[in-house]
């Protein structure tokens, strides 16, 4: 056995250690001297005597036999997750058109009033239909333009899907990405029928922020039409919402201030906050407002520390989260669709007729370089990856930005990590402590 390339490693209270194993994602504390008779096994090949200690490094693959590349390991579930054919993941704007003219958006110049002919909705039914026989789940991103300017769009191929599904017995998911101002009582009614997963709107900061960044045709501010809907439906909201704080340098220190707002208007229940990183996209904004991954990395660490006192949520935004493949850019069964029929890896590209990777309606070869460059990558060859310590939980990072920004394309976590692991063991400990006083409290947990 050998020590796990992958391994790291934090002091921790009372005479303790933290280990990680990124490929594993196993996190455990460990007593000093245990954690000693690991280091005399590495260093001078010293047995473990204790029993139960080896079994447990060997469990969190803190050890692994001596014959194994883990690289390899990592190399195979990639491959496995890339080429398999078992889900489908579809991001589908059933419009490109969109009523907000937003200063970054990298859509500015591909907005159109088109939305997706019966012809289209047709062709992409049969699409699905092709695959139904070989996939166990399909997942749905209604995208755009803005998606609710199509809404009955939606719901008839929604309907169509899921009878697909059902036929073929099929897991069936999907989810909405919106800017919130059409998100009226009565919209939210009909969207309460599609049992949508999970609903992303966007708000820039306080009003004086957000309604100079995202505004209507015409910059009619659009700030208190969304929180309007949001107060309105707020009792009532169709499935989760999602709200996503856009921040560079201009506006990140309003965040607060928007939060205050929420919690005037009753909203801090009924939507989950997070921050996002707003980039340049094809040289669509100032670069140098924008953040770099490493800056921004401590911004949304901090956001979290701030905002998220339940533990269990605290978990589940800050917990490392393993990478097979990175997202659908990187997958032969990942597909963005626009209303025209057209079909692109990554939505940074939609609208992007060059960038284009094929048609439902036409036999176009598509840009068989850009294909070969997302799907053939492959990071545990990757001179700046192979050896990172990172790469089960990075894979080399967004593949838009490999290709694109190459030097911004690294998980924020990368960044932080000293940071998240200062926290996550503390919060694992009060999260099982609660679990058990629970127990304790219904007679489940005898001494």
């Amino acid at each position: 056995m050998k020590p796990s390339f992958y391994n790291f490693t934090y002091p921790f209270e009372d005479g303790k250690k933290v280990m990680y194993n990124s490929r594993s994602n196993a996190l455990a504390l460990i007593d000093d001297a245990k954690y000693s008779q690991f280091i005399n096994y590495c260093e001078n090949a010293t047995p473990i005597e204790d029993e139960s200690l080896l079994r447990d490094l060997k469990a969190g693959a803190y050890l692994v036999d001596d014959d194994i590349d883990e690289r390899d390991l990592i190399r195979l579930n990639m491959l496995t997750a890339r080429y398999g054919t078992s889900s489908l993941g579809l991001t589908i704007a059933p419009t490109s058109d969109c009523n907000f003219r937003c200063i970054y958006c990298y859509e500015k110049d591909s907005i159109k009033p088109v939305t997706m002919s019966v012809e289209v909705q047709d062709k992409l039914v049969e699409f699905v239909e092709q695959r139904a026989k070989m996939i166990t789940s399909l997942s749905v991103a209604w995208y755009g333009g803005e998606p609710l300017l199509a809404l009955d769009i939606i719901e008839s191929l929604a309907k169509r899907f899921k009878e697909i599904c059902e036929k073929h017995e099929i897991s069936y998911s999907h989810s909405m990405i919106t800017n919130g101002y059409l998100l009226t009582p009565e919209i939210a009614e009909r969207l309460k029928t599609l049992q949508l997963s999970m609903i992303q709107i966007t708000l820039d900061g306080p009003p004086e922020d957000h309604d100079k960044r995202r505004f209507l045709k015409g910059n009619i501010p659009t700030f208190d039409k969304i929180v309007s809907n949001l107060r309105e439906i707020r009792d009532n909201m169709p499935c989760p919402v999602s709200l996503r704080i856009n921040v560079d340098r201009s506006n990140a220190d309003k965040v607060e201030r928007l939060l205050d707002i929420l919690r005037a208007n009753e909203l801090q229940s009924s939507v989950v906050p997070y921050l996002g990183m707003v980039e340049s996209v094809e040289n669509t904004y100032e670069n140098s407002v924008c953040y770099h991954s490493n800056e921004f990395s401590t911004i949304d660490f901090d956001f979290k520390l701030r905002y998220n006192n339940d533990a269990n949520n605290f978990l589940a935004t800050l917990y490392p989260r393993p990478v097979r493949n990175v997202c659908g850019a990187d997958s032969t069964t990942g597909f963005v669709i626009d209303a025209d029929g057209k079909l692109y890896k990554c939505w940074n590209e939609i609208g992007m007729e060059e960038r284009c990777a094929g048609s439902l309606m036409e036999a176009i070869d598509g840009n068989k370089r850009m294909l070969l460059d997302y799907i053939l990558y492959d990071p545990t060859y990757d001179d700046e990856c192979k050896e990172c310590k990172f790469l089960p939980i990075c894979m080399g990072g967004c593949p838009s930005r490999r290709l694109h920004r190459n030097d911004n394309r690294c998980e924020k976590i990368k960044y932080r990590m000293d940071d998240y692991m200062k926290v996550l063991p503390s919060l694992l400990k009060r999260q099982q402590e609660s679990s058990r006083a629970k127990l304790e409290q219904t007679g489940s947990v005898h001494n």
